[in-house]
């Protein structure tokens, strides 16, 4: 039986919470059924090359988009009560905010993965990190996804989760709680 997962991508301006802002975010749940998937017009971001570079997303694409704030409840009422799985949550998470609040937990797709590698990083005195290409690679070298697509990087997510709820230790870490 499965959990009741959903998992969730952004792709956004940049990366500071307190500045840059979301441009787009997707859900899927867990047999890959999108739930939510959107382009996000930014309020008070008017430009952002550097972003644009990898999530391919321009000003011209977000133009009639809705803003975050007319998204938020919605995605509240998606997160509710799921276990929501995003890779590198503490990025996601900070953007995503009151929308995840009434979650039954919000786990780090990124974390499970390196406690599943046990990689030590000495430059960083913790376990590595691994980018979310190199653990779909590791976990199923077929699966192929367009990066910084927060669609596919849901789809991925979800690739690398599956795999590691298959590994009884690093299913016990994160197995759902009730």
């Amino acid at each position: 039986m499965k959990s009741d997962y959903v998992f969730v991508d952004t792709e956004t301006t940049g990366l500071n919470h307190d500045t840059d802002e979301i441009l787009s975010v997707s859900v899927i749940d867990d047999e890959g059924i999108c739930l939510f998937h959107s382009l996000i017009r930014p309020q008070h971001t008017v430009e952002w090359a550097e972003a644009e570079k990898v999530n391919g997303i321009s000003a011209e694409m977000v133009k009639h988009a809705p803003s975050f704030k007319c998204v938020k409840a919605h995605l509240r009422d998606i997160f509710k009560n799921k276990e929501v799985i995003i890779y590198n949550a503490g990025f996601d998470t900070g953007f995503l905010g009151e929308t995840l609040k009434e979650s039954k937990a919000v786990h780090c797709c990124m974390q499970a993965f390196a406690d599943y590698k046990q990689e030590w990083s000495e430059k960083h005195h913790a376990m590595k990190w691994f980018k979310l290409v190199n653990a779909v690679a590791e976990v199923n070298p077929k699966f192929s996804f367009k990066a910084h697509d927060s669609l596919e990087d849901c789809r991925a997510t979800r690739e690398v989760w599956d795999f590691l709820m298959t590994v009884p230790e690093i299913r016990e870490k994160y197995r759902a709680r009730a």
